[in-house]
Order: C-alpha cells, then structure tokens, then sequence
C-alpha cells in the first residue's frame, strides 16, 4: 500500500475529535486509508444492503455491536445514524471513536453539519497526487499522466485507463446519479457531463451548457451541482477585490481527475493528447487539481482562485496566505516565452498582496527569472510549500521579534560613555603614558568587552573614541538591550600588566578592570584588581542623578598607580 500524504492529518485529527469524517470521489481509496491507518476498528460498510438494512431498522443495537469504535463506510447512505452517533459520543465523552466516509458530498455535508457540528474534523480525500503517483511506481511523462489519470485501482490493479474510466463513468450514472437527482433522460445527462469535460478551463456559462446539453438553464445548473455533489467536478471561484469592479463573477469548471476528464472528451490512448486541441486544458485542470490536493492533504480547506478582469488580463491560479498571494500561470508547452511574467507583472499592480510569481510549464528544468520562478510541474507543490512557509516565517518574525532599544535608553548608554566611561579611559591612558608605564612592564594589553544578562555579546574596543558608534550599534543595541525590561548590560574594560622575572624580582601578572553595569534603575562604577573589587573605588549613580555626578578619574587614576607600586614591591608571581 502507498502511504496517503494525508495520513498524518487523519491521524492527528481522530486525537483531537470523536469523529473523522473522510469525504472523496468514489476509489480515491478513503477505504484502503481509513483501515490502514486504524487496523484496530472494526469495519462495517453501509452499502451491503443487509448493514445498511440493520443501521436503519436499529440503529441503537447496531452501535452498541460496534463497540468502542468503527469505521463507517459510505455513512451518507444512513444519514439518520449521525443522530445516535452524536448521543453515543456525548455519553462516552472522548476522542477517537468513529472514521466516517462518503462520497456524496452535498448531502454527508449537510448532514454532518447539522448532527456531528463541533464534534468532527472534516478531510477531503482525492485521487493520488503526482508525488504518491511516483511513490507508487508510477512513471511516464505529462501526456501519459493526462491519459491515465490518478485514481489509485487504474495503476494498482494495471486497468487499461479508456476501459476503467468508461466502468467507472457508467456506474457513476447508473448508481450514483439516479440517487442524488431524479434525472429521468440519462443518456442526455452523459451528454451534458462530457460537454462539461471539453469546457474545463473555461468560465461557467449555464446558458450555453444547457442549450448545447438541449436542457435548461436550471437544468445545468442543478445537473452541475450532481456532478460536484459526487466529486465529479467542481468550480474554481474567481478573485474578490473591489478592482474598480471589473472582475469577472463567473467560476470555472475543472473535474477532480483529468484522465476521466479526457476520456469524456474522447481520448483512448495516450498518444492522441500531444496533438489533441484540449491538450492545455487538460495540463491546467491537472495543475489546478494538485494545488487543491496539496491543500487537502494537509487538512486543509481550498484557498485557491483565477483572476479574470473584463479587459482580458488573467492569471490561472491565485494560492492565498493570510497576508501574502501566489500568482500562478500555467502553461502546457515545454518552453516559457519571455514576456510571459509580463501578465503577472500587471496583475501584481492591481493586487499589492502577490508576493510570488511562478510559471507552471510542461518542461523539465527549474528557472530563475527576475520576475519570477519557472517550475516543472512536479515542483509545484514544493513551490507551494515553500510559499506558505515564507509567509509563516514572515508572520513568526513579526510575533517574536526583539524589542528594538528606545531613543531614551540610548541617549543614557550615550551620556554614561561620554560622561563617565571615556573620561575615565582617557585619563589612565594619559596617566600611565605620563610615567612610562610600559618600561616597567613587558607586556600591556587591554580588552573591551559587554555582558548582556551575564552572557558576553561580542568583544570591541573601547580605547579609540570613533570606535564607540560602530561597536555600541554592533553589539549592543543589536542584542536588543533595554533599560525598561531590567536586562542588565555591563562594560568591561581590562587591561592586563606582565612583567618578567629578573635577578631582583620574580615574574608579575595582574589585571585591573574598569566595570560599568547598568540595570533599569541606574549604573554601577566599579574597579576590579585580580578579581577582586575595591568598595572604595565603587559608585551607584541612579539615571535620575546622572547629570549631578562626574566620573572620578584622578581618584581611579591614583588608586591604580598605586597597585602597581605595591604590585612592583609586594607582589607575588
């Protein structure tokens, strides 16, 4: 069995409801999924007259042979079972009992929203798509796929396509059909269903349907609504803008599966398609149909839509994000002309939320245009992952991006560095310089470095004046410091002092650092020599009172030539 893409979806859904309800054409293979995924439940399938017969005669000792849980099969043949099973789910209070499937979609639709509301997560199960096309073996190149189709029983049981589609159509028309809608004349009704197959693509015109199909306006239009009810076909909505109300309000018309689409139109093998004047259409219905999988297979429910405007400019696929727009052209040949994203270009001027432009085309390599992607169609749902994962990045960054420093708070890591950190360096540097400081030691060497939150952000140095901007906007305030959120920030200038050991003395090694830490409330001033701090040579000077204070250079200054006397004379290596 080839695994279903949307198989973790079911799985994560029957955690979360009591009911799964898993609607698709007829052999999409919801069976095969629902068994698959669940070989625990039992099975019971509502189209065996004699399960059916029991279901609707007593329903309550039906269930109570289910047990804990069943996959229902075809439920919308027992409608009025929801009911039970609503209060059977109540009483039990969890999740996990019930897999439902159908293939009738209006009325399991209708059903299901008025029994099992709030109590079921809802999937839509179509044909294989082209990636579970290929995990299943499956090759051949775009005319051999518009020819065989995706209904999993053609390749699995190895039917030759014409004849699985000409069964399964005919039994579509002599069951299904005569279910849903009383349809008195049926061999007008397939008339009407291929004359639907050769118009995909194109604008729903109901007037032009029913006087080619010789029926009514309101004729076509309930006999469309049979065909969607059954997953035969389905319209693709147009784009929603108020674009000075030139849009066209018409839906389009494509079917589930582009190989029984074909053989409605007349094809029987698959080299008629490369000549075939239908050919494009069959290649958009294809494209159009796997966005709609993609989306379905992830739970999902159809975001998609074409932009026609009045004067002609369209566009065939429209993927919409909650903030963002995929424009998608289609086109069956194997070369892509040039100016062909210049369609996309101008409808990018009338909708500003398109954000990605891509060529579907019938070739095989992947380009990067300037304004846009051209992709094979095998990469079409990568392009549309992608897409959706770009919006979702874009959107993730907007909620957890880092607070940016406030003007208030820089203005005060400004004043600290004028007002207190540089003087203070300054006047060491003059000071040591003063009394050749480097013929005592062989060795002098300094190092600046910030803490935010005790965790160093990056080293800088702090002894050249024109050196503050870059690191301050480098360092600091792109690690996001703040005053207000009490992130600690502190500055650290060190300067380590080497000396060799000498028939008078032994070798020396110490360091002195000049710390300012700052927090929500003010900063500390502090000296530190081996560690150790010198409460003498510390102040807190609140942000309030910083105009008041001075940085205490010749104190700190004096202090430290000090050490170094006592270092030279005292000192331990």
């Amino acid at each position: 069995m080839i695994e279903r893409d949307i198989a973790p979806c079911l799985a994560k859904l029957f955690g979360q409801y009591p009911f799964v309800t898993v609607t698709g054409p007829r052999q999409s293979g919801k069976t095969t999924l629902c068994r698959a995924a669940f070989p625990h439940l039992k099975y019971i399938n509502l189209e065996l007259p004699d399960q059916r017969e029991f279901a609707q005669s007593d329903p309550r000792s039906f269930l109570s042979q289910v047990g804990d849980g069943a996959i229902l099969d075809e439920i919308q043949r027992v409608p009025e079972l929801l009911s039970y099973l609503q209060v059977l789910a109540d009483e039990k209070g969890q999740n996990g009992l019930f897999i439902l499937t159908g293939s009738e979609n209006l009325m399991l639709s209708e059903a299901v929203s008025q029994s099992l509301a709030g109590r079921t997560g809802l999937l839509h199960l179509l044909p294989f798509s082209l990636a579970e096309r290929q995990r299943a073996g499956i090759g051949g190149g775009i005319d051999e796929i518009l020819y065989s189709g995706f209904y999993p029983r053609i390749h699995d049981q190895k039917i030759e396509p014409s004849q699985a589609f000409a069964d399964y159509f005919e039994t579509y028309v002599e069951r299904d059909v005569r279910r849903l809608s009383e349809i008195r004349n049926l061999s007008t009704f397939q008339r009407f269903v291929r004359l639907c197959a050769g118009r995909i693509g194109r604008l729903t015109d109901f007037v032009a349907l029913g006087s080619d199909a010789g029926v009514s306006y309101a004729t076509a239009r309930n006999w469309l609504e049979v065909l969607e009810a059954s997953f035969i076909a389905f319209r693709l909505p147009p784009f929603h803008a108020n674009i000075r109300k030139r849009l066209v309000k018409s839906p389009k018309l494509y079917f589930y599966d582009v190989g029984l689409a074909g053989y409605l139109i007349g094809i029987e093998k698959a080299e008629q398609i490369a000549t075939h004047p239908l050919r494009g259409a069959l290649f958009e219905n294809m494209v159009v149909v796997e966005a709609l999988k993609y989306r379905f297979n992830l739970g999902r429910r159809s975001n998609l839509s074409f932009f026609r405007d009045r004067r002609g400019l369209e566009c065939d696929l429209l993927f919409e994000t909650a903030n963002s727009i995929g424009a998608i052209e289609i086109k069956s040949g194997a070369t892509i002309a040039s100016d062909l994203f210049n369609t996309l270009n101008a409808i990018e001027e009338l909708v500003p939320k398109i954000s990605m432009k891509a060529a579907v085309y019938g070739g095989t390599e992947r380009q990067s245009r300037s304004s846009g992607e051209v992709v094979p169609f095998d990469d079409l749902c990568d392009v549309l992952e992608r897409f959706e994962a770009n919006q979702e990045m874009a959107a993730f960054v907007q909620d957890h991006v880092l607070p940016a420093p406030l003007e208030s708070d820089i203005d005060i890591l400004d004043s600290i560095y004028n007002k207190h950190i540089r003087p203070m360096l300054d006047g060491l540097e003059a000071t040591l310089g003063q009394h050749d400081a480097e013929k005592l030691f062989s060795e002098i060497t300094g190092i600046s470095y910030a803490e935010l939150e005790g965790e160093p952000i990056n080293y800088f140095e702090l002894s050249e004046a024109e050196q503050w901007e870059q690191s301050k906007n480098l360092y600091i305030l792109k690690g996001k410091f703040r005053l207000d959120d009490k992130r600690s920030l502190k500055i650290t200038q060190t300067l380590n002092f080497r000396r060799p050991s000498s028939y008078e003395d032994t070798g020396l090694f110490f360091s002195v650092s000049l710390i300012w830490s700052l927090d929500d409330k003010g900063f500390t001033q502090s000296v530190v020599i081996d560690d150790a701090s010198d409460p003498q040579l510390s102040d807190r000077i609140p942000y309030s009172e910083m105009s008041a204070y001075r940085a205490r250079v010749d104190r700190t200054c004096s202090a430290i030539l000090r050490v170094i006397m006592d270092k030279i004379e005292n000192g331990t290596p």
